[in-house]
């Protein structure tokens, strides 16, 4: 059995969210974990609901998660952008100001 696609973009997520702070001990812990949670979901909501269909909800949930990663990483892009202009206008002002 495969992973669950939500599983992986939740992990994805985590990643984005932890950003420089996430260890390789951690992304680990997160690969099993998706890994244990895929295959129990696989396994057991089939048995529990078998008209349910888990393919649709794992790809509704796979792009609702990507899209919140697409959304965090924008923002960041955004903010890091807008800090890098700020930061050179106060340094254009200053020269100005010294060579005024």
């Amino acid at each position: 059995m495969a992973d669950l696609n939500s599983l992986t973009s939740l992990q994805t997520l985590v990643s984005t969210l932890a950003g420089r702070h996430e260890s390789d001990a951690v992304k680990q812990d997160l690969t099993l974990v998706g890994t244990a949670v895929s295959l129990l979901a696989q396994t057991l909501v089939p048995r529990l609901d078998p008209s349910l269909n888990l393919s649709g909800i794992d790809a509704g949930l796979a792009k609702a998660f990507d899209g919140i990663t697409d959304t965090v990483t924008a923002i960041e892009t955004k903010l890091t952008a807008d800090t890098s202009t700020d930061t050179n206008s106060s340094t254009i002002q200053t020269e100005t100001t010294t060579n005024a």
